[in-house]
C-alpha cells in the first residue's frame, strides 16, 4: 500500500548513474522518471536543484562528480531529508564504501530509499538488508570482471582484437553469414606503419627519444590515439621508447602482461605486471611491420644506451632515486604561465635551469625562456619572507589565529554540554539497573550491563575533567617574534631537506602551483594565491584561511646572472 503522505513537506534529493559509455544516456532519464513518480505518489516534491547524476561512471568508487556534489549538499541548509535512487547499486558497488555511506546518512538522520531493491534505511532491519545488497553489488563486479576476462581470452584465441592497438595497426569488423559482427580483425595500418618505420630508422641514425618526439611534433604527425577520447597533446620521449620496445612490430603479440587494478577510493586504474608464466604469446607474421635485422639493430642500441646511462664508470649499477626524493624544492610546483605545463630541470654550463616541459620535450610551447634554479628559489623564499615579515601580515595572522581559537573554544563548550548530558543519561540508566537488582532481578545480564555502564560513566567523567581543564587554560596568541621565526624555519627546511621543503612550499600556494609568466624583457612574473596561515598548522587544508588573494610578483630574470 502506498503511503500517500510519507514525503509531504520533506526535502527530497534524487541520484541516478549509469556506468558505461556503451549504455544509453536515456538510462539516466529512465531512472529519474521512476524516482520522481515514486516521490510524487508519496506526497513529495522534487526540487530540480536536488537532482544529481553521474553518466558513464563506475560505481566501484565514490569519486564521482555528481555523487560528491550530493554529499557536499548534505551539510547545507535547509538539509536534505531523503535520498531516492533506483537501487543501491546506483549509489555504490563497493562493500566498504556502502558502509561508509550508510554510517554517514544514519548519523545525519537522512533516509535512503532504493526503489527497485526495497532498500529503506528507516526500516527495522535496514542495516542487514543494506549490507546484503551492498555485498551482492561488489560480488557482481567481481563476476563481471571474470566474465570479461574470459571473453577477451576467447577473442584473442580466435585471432580478434581485444582492445586498444599500438600505432601501426587498426581493426576491421568480421561479419558472419547474416552480416552480423562477430569480432574485429587486426590488420596493418599503412599510415601508422610508415610512422613506426620512420621512428626505428631515426633511432638507428643516432637520434634520441626526445629528439624524435620533437621532430614528429614539428612535422605535426598525429600521435597515438589522436582520434580517441584518450588523445594526447603530442609525442613525448616515453611514447617513442615504448614503440621501440614493442615486439608486436615483428609479429610477436603478448597478452595478459599486466593486471589493471583500481586505486581504492578513486576511479583511477594502475597496471601491475603479471608473472611471466601468466603471459600469453602468439605469433602473427601477417602483422609484421619490421624485418628482423632492423629490430635486432635497434634492440642492440637500446641495450648499449641503457648500459651506459644506468651504470657508473666502474660498471656498478647506478640504481634509481627514491620515488619522491628531489634535489630541487620547487620541482612539481612551478608551471609555465604560457601553456600550464610544469617547468622541469635541465642542465647548464655552470648551473641548473628550469624550462617549460612542453617546450623542451614536445616543442608545442613557444616559451623557451630558461630560469636559473637558484634564482627562482631565492626569489620565491624572499617573496614569502616579505609577506610573513610585513606588519599587515602579522596583524592578519594574529587575527585569524584568534578567530580560530575562538571557534575552537565554542566547539569545546558544545562538546562539554553534550558530554554532561550523556553522563547524566548514563547515571540514570545505572540507577534503573540498581533498582532492578534491589527488586530481585539479579541476573548475569543485568550485572554485566551495570558493569558496562559504570565503566562508561568513569570514562565520561575523565573526559569531562580534561575538557574543563582545557577550557580554563588561558588563550595565548602567537607573538610577532614567533611568527617571524617561521620564515627562518622554512628557509632551513628548504636548505637541509629539499623533499620536505617542497611539500611545505606546496601547501602555501593555491592548488600547490606557482605560475611563472615569461616577459618580453627575459624575466618571469609569478602568480599565485598565498595561504600564509598554513605555515603555522599542518592540519590547515581549507582554501580560505590565510589567503592573501591572487598576487603577481616579479621573481627574477631569465637566470643569466
Amino acid at each position: 500500500m502506498v503511503e500517500t503522505d510519507r514525503l509531504r513537506g520533506k526535502k527530497v534529493a534524487l541520484y541516478a548513474r549509469y556506468s558505461s559509455q556503451l549504455q544509453r544516456e536515456a538510462s539516466i532519464e529512465d531512472q529519474l522518471r521512476r524516482c520522481r513518480e515514486w516521490v510524487v505518489a508519496r506526497g513529495g516534491v522534487v526540487d530540480p536543484d536536488l537532482v544529481f547524476v553521474d553518466a558513464a561512471t563506475s560505481g566501484a568508487s565514490l569519486a564521482r562528480p555528481g555523487f560528491e556534489s550530493l554529499m557536499r549538499r548534505l551539510a547545507a541548509k535547509p538539509p536534505i531529508e531523503v535520498i531516492v535512487t533506483e537501487d543501491l547499486s546506483r549509489i555504490t558497488r563497493d562493500f566498504a564504501d556502502a558502509g561508509t555511506v550508510f554510517k554517514k546518512l544514519q548519523y545525519l538522520g537522512i533516509l535512503l530509499v532504493g526503489i527497485a531493491d526495497g532498500i529503506d534505511t528507516s526500516a527495522k532491519h535496514a542495516k542487514l538488508t543494506y549490507g546484503v545488497k551492498a555485498l551482492i553489488g561488489e560480488v557482481y563486479l567481481d563476476d563481471l570482471r571474470d566474465k570479461t576476462k574470459r571473453g577477451l581470452e576467447g577473442r584473442r584465441l580466435a585471432g580478434y582484437s581485444t582492445g586498444g592497438l599500438p600505432i601501426g595497426y587498426r581493426s576491421a569488423p568480421v561479419l558472419d553469414a547474416y552480416e552480423r559482427t562477430i569480432g574485429h580483425r587486426i590488420e596493418v595500418d599503412p599510415d601508422g606503419a610508415a610512422v613506426v618505420l620512420r621512428i626505428f630508422s631515426l633511432y638507428l641514425e643516432g637520434r634520441s627519444h626526445e629528439a624524435i618526439a620533437r621532430l614528429l611534433n614539428d612535422e605535426r604527425v598525429p600521435p597515438p590515439r589522436a582520434r580517441t577520447r584518450h588523445r594526447r597533446k603530442g609525442w613525448v620521449a616515453s611514447t617513442i621508447r615504448a614503440i621501440l620496445h614493442n615486439e608486436a612490430y615483428v609479429g610477436r603479440w603478448t597478452y595478459n602482461r599486466n593486471e589493471w587494478r583500481k586505486v581504492p577510493g578513486t576511479n583511477a586504474r594502475r597496471p601491475r605486471p603479471r608473472d611471466t608464466a601468466e603471459h600469453m604469446v602468439s605469433h602473427h607474421d601477417d602483422r609484421r611491420i619490421l624485418d628482423d635485422e632492423t629490430w635486432s639493430a635497434v634492440q642492440r642500441r637500446l641495450r648499449e644506451v641503457r648500459r651506459f646511462y644506468t651504470a657508473t664508470a666502474d660498471g656498478a649499477p647506478k640504481g634509481r632515486a627514491a620515488g619522491r626524493a628531489t634535489t630541487y624544492p620547487l620541482s612539481g610546483i612551478l608551471h609555465c604561465g604560457a601553456c600550464g605545463a610544469p617547468l622541469v630541470i635541465s642542465g647548464g654550463s655552470s648551473a641548473r635551469y628550469y624550462r617549460c616541459a612542453d617546450a623542451k620535450k614536445r616543442g608545442t610551447c613557444r616559451n623557451n625562456l630558461s630560469l636559473r634554479e637558484d634564482v627562482v628559489r631565492r626569489g620565491v623564499l624572499e617573496g614569502i619572507a616579505d609577506r610573513l615579515s610585513s606588519p599587515a601580515a602579522i596583524a592578519f595572522l594574529r587575527e585569524r589565529v584568534a578567530h580560530y581559537l575562538s571557534e575552537l573554544g565554542r566547539s569545546a563548550t558544545g562538546e562539554l554540554s553534550e558530554r554532561r548530558e550523556r553522563l547524566e543519561r548514563t547515571k540514570q540508566r545505572i540507577q534503573r539497573l540498581v533498582q532492578f537488582v534491589a527488586d530481585g532481578d539479579d541476573s548475569a545480564a543485568v550485572r554485566s550491563a551495570l558493569r558496562d555502564l559504570e565503566a562508561q560513566a568513569r570514562a565520561e567523567t575523565t573526559a569531562l575533567a580534561a575538557l574543563v581543564a582545557d577550557a580554563r587554560a588561558p588563550i595565548e596568541l602567537p607573538t610577532p617574534d614567533q611568527l617571524l621565526s617561521k620564515r627562518v624555519e622554512l628557509e632551513q627546511i628548504v636548505a637541509t631537506d629539499p623533499t620536505r621543503g617542497r611539500e611545505e612550499l606546496r601547501r602555501l600556494f593555491e592548488g600547490g602551483r606557482l605560475l611563472l609568466h615569461p616577459q618580453a624583457d627575459g624575466s618571469y612574473v609569478a602568480e599565485t594565491k598565498l595561504f600564509l596561515l598554513r605555515a603555522f598548522s599542518p592540519q590547515t587544508t581549507k582554501a580560505e584561511p590565510g589567503g592573501s588573494g591572487p598576487r603577481a610578483t616579479a621573481l627574477g630574470c631569465a637566470g643569466r646572472n
